[in-house]
């Protein structure tokens, strides 16, 4: 048996259960490795993004404190040090994001200080820019792609004493050489392994949501969006791993509801957040079966996130809201059909933007229009022209994001190319 250890670098202090670490954790102990995590959400002194959310006004205030506990200020890195004593890891892995590598960056270097159990980063990032990685001293392994093969696969040869450096989907530092294996084919699900919640804080389960805090379970029923919007990293994501079967993959709807389930009657959900990029890329059939099954097996209400020229069918949408759908969040990005079209590659009209909340209005479904503000050549006008086009949707909420140029994404290097940004990564 490995013993594992998790770090959860959540900067911005929001309490979300991420799903990566959650299914990573339930594959380990699904093959009966220890796992335990150190997260820094609870200890955090500010929660950003929750009191951005309401400093706006695009979220209904909740009294967050009274579930989440007052912010406090601990001694961070100390606490991962008593941790990384109390819990004697064999290995300690990160799941990182752009937003929290120069939190996890710190930690690599507190670790080395007291341990010599391997470091091995995984995530979105690693994935897109491994080199970063490579070239910390601090980091032994990096997981690029999928983990679920892999971080299995190195748990069960570090538990036997065994060589790690072949493993698939990982580049492995040994004796001073750095060695590139190749990719897995995509995971696909088998064997059946749910998420594993319980290594978590229960505070986190919490969700603020129309006014009221809800027990909220985050889940998916399909991984990789088939399109290339240049804010996103799907194009590079596609190429990367071209030839080691289908991108764009649908969880096996039995296993889903079964998970969906087994976690409501643990946790005693009360909602349900389908973490899929674009819900409704399934087959009409897959979704009606989906809908029966949801409405006859779990009864909770649950919130989706799609485009808008895939709530063109009212079909869809009246099954949606029979199956208990209560909001349906819609990228919308910019209120300028030619900024859309030309510089985010979403060749959506407007046309289409009215007519799928028109749709989603007559059902009774809650929207959300997802905006971005500050991308690049957009003027003061363009912002005045999002804002007036989200009032004609009479979207009833709003997630309003601030541009950021992420690695890998195609806008990220019209940034770069037109001089507004130098091509290196800055830490915060």
């Amino acid at each position: 048996m490995s013993r594992i250890l998790f770090v959860y670098p959540n900067k911005e202090g929001y309490p979300i259960i991420p799903l990566g670490i959650s299914v990573l954790s339930g594959i380990l102990k699904y093959y009966k490795h220890a796992v335990g995590l150190f997260d820094i959400t609870f200890m955090l002194s500010k929660r950003y993004d929750h009191d951005a959310r309401e400093k706006t006004g695009v979220v209904k205030k909740v009294d967050v404190r009274k579930y989440w506990g007052s912010e406090a200020k601990a001694d961070i890195e100390g606490e991962l040090k008593k941790k990384i004593k109390s819990f004697r890891p064999d290995l300690i892995a990160f799941s990182i994001v752009e937003n929290n590598y120069a939190c996890s960056k710190r930690f690599f270097k507190v670790i080395k200080e007291i341990t010599k159990a391997p470091v091995i980063a995984g995530g979105l990032f690693p994935t897109i820019k491994p080199e970063l990685f490579i070239e910390d001293k601090n980091v032994d392994i990096v997981c690029v792609g999928e983990g679920e093969q892999a971080i299995a696969e190195l748990a069960r040869r570090l538990d036997r004493s065994q060589d790690i450096t072949n493993i698939l989907n990982l580049i492995v530092k040994n004796k001073g050489k750095v060695i590139r294996n190749k990719f897995a084919r995509y995971y696909d699900w088998e064997p059946l392994v749910y998420q594993d919640w319980s290594i978590f804080d229960k505070r986190h389960l919490l969700k603020p949501f129309m006014g009221k805090m809800q027990r909220t379970g985050f889940f998916e029923l399909s991984r990789g969006c088939p399109y290339n919007c240049s804010y996103c990293i799907n194009h590079l994501s596609q190429k990367i791993f071209k030839g080691l079967g289908k991108y764009n993959r649908e969880k096996p709807l039995d296993y889903a509801i079964k998970e969906i389930e087994h976690m409501k009657d643990l946790y005693g959900l009360e909602l349900v957040f389908f973490n899929d990029e674009n819900f409704l890329t399934m087959k009409k059939e897959r979704l009606f079966e989906f809908c029966n099954k949801y409405q006859s097996r779990i009864k909770l209400p649950f919130f989706i996130m799609t485009r808008a020229d895939s709530l063109l069918d009212e079909q869809k949408i009246a099954k949606l809201k029979k199956a208990g759908c209560v909001t349906i969040g819609i990228g919308v990005e910019s209120g300028n059909e030619e900024m859309r079209k030309k510089l985010l590659n979403k060749n959506i009209p407007n046309s289409v933007y009215e007519r799928a909340f028109a749709i989603c209005h007559k059902y009774e479904i809650r929207t959300t229009a997802n905006v971005m503000m500050g991308l690049p050549f957009e003027t003061e006008e363009n912002i005045l022209e999002s804002a007036q086009f989200c009032r004609k949707l009479r979207a009833r909420s709003l997630s309003l994001s601030i541009f950021a140029p992420y690695q890998g994404t195609r806008l990220r290097d019209i940034c770069v190319d037109n001089g507004f940004i130098k091509d290196r990564y800055i830490g915060t």
